[in-house]
């Protein structure tokens, strides 16, 4: 009898922390904010047991800034973003009951500042929940780090019991990472061009109006003007170009 009772609880962990039905985080919409501004977080949480996930309370953290050069944790970067709806990089909010087959959204704010960094802000999830009278709690890549987390999927296999270990709490199953990015705004690189724009047509109507004459001193100092310029207003675009990639 107690080797049944075992079995079938090794049974519904198993199907709990299945890939095929831990809950489903999708239709994200994640912001690109400008330093300063703030912006709007959106996903939906399904549940895809065939019984209620009660008690459920999902907690969302910032944990990590990035770029193409480097990366560091939330904590070292100087006027991080935080979520506004908790001043912090932290938050955490209860979703109730959620029926079978049912889905929620959840929305909340990202909150930057002047002094913001440009880059990739990282955030994880956990979410923790009563089914069927027991608890579980799953949580996303970002709470390991990179050596536990290649580790507990080697071969092609992922070992919760590890994870659990590594965290120091129970780890039923794993669910999605998400991020957000910060970005300046290049309106000024546009007013740049502009001007240069102005001046070389300013320049290519006077070049205009001498052709025909004998150059001078003035006459050639027009032409390397208006190379130098030419070949800024090319620089700007292909920087613009790149940051824009």
């Amino acid at each position: 009898m107690k080797f049944a009772f075992l079995l079938a609880l090794l049974l519904l962990t198993s199907y709990v922390g299945s890939p095929a039905h831990v809950p489903n985080f999708d239709n994200f919409t994640t912001p690109v904010i400008e330093p300063g501004k703030e912006g709007t977080f959106n996903f939906t949480i399904e549940n895809r047991y065939v019984a209620e996930m009660k008690e459920t309370t999902l907690s969302i953290g910032i944990y990590m800034w990035a770029t193409e050069e480097s990366s560091k944790p939330i904590e070292k970067i100087k006027e991080h973003p935080v979520i506004k709806e908790s001043s912090n990089i932290n938050y955490t909010l209860s979703l109730g009951t959620i029926a079978p087959g049912k889905t929620v959204a959840v929305r909340f704010h990202i909150l930057t500042f002047s002094g913001t960094p440009d880059g990739v802000y990282f955030v994880r999830f956990s979410i923790h929940f009563l089914y069927n009278g027991t608890e579980y709690f799953m949580w996303s890549p970002g709470f390991f780090s990179k050596e536990a987390w290649d580790k507990a999927t080697e071969n092609h296999t992922l070992n919760l019991q590890y994870l659990s270990e590594v965290i120091g709490k129970p780890v039923n199953g794993i669910i999605p990472d998400s991020s957000f990015s910060v970005k300046s705004s290049l309106m000024w690189v546009l007013y740049v061009l502009i001007g240069i724009i102005a001046v070389v047509g300013v320049a290519s109507i006077y070049t205009y109006l001498r052709e025909g004459r004998e150059p001078n001193t003035m006459d050639e100092k027009i032409y390397r003007l208006k190379g130098k310029y030419r070949y800024l207003e090319d620089e700007i675009k292909r920087k613009m170009r790149k940051k824009n990639q």
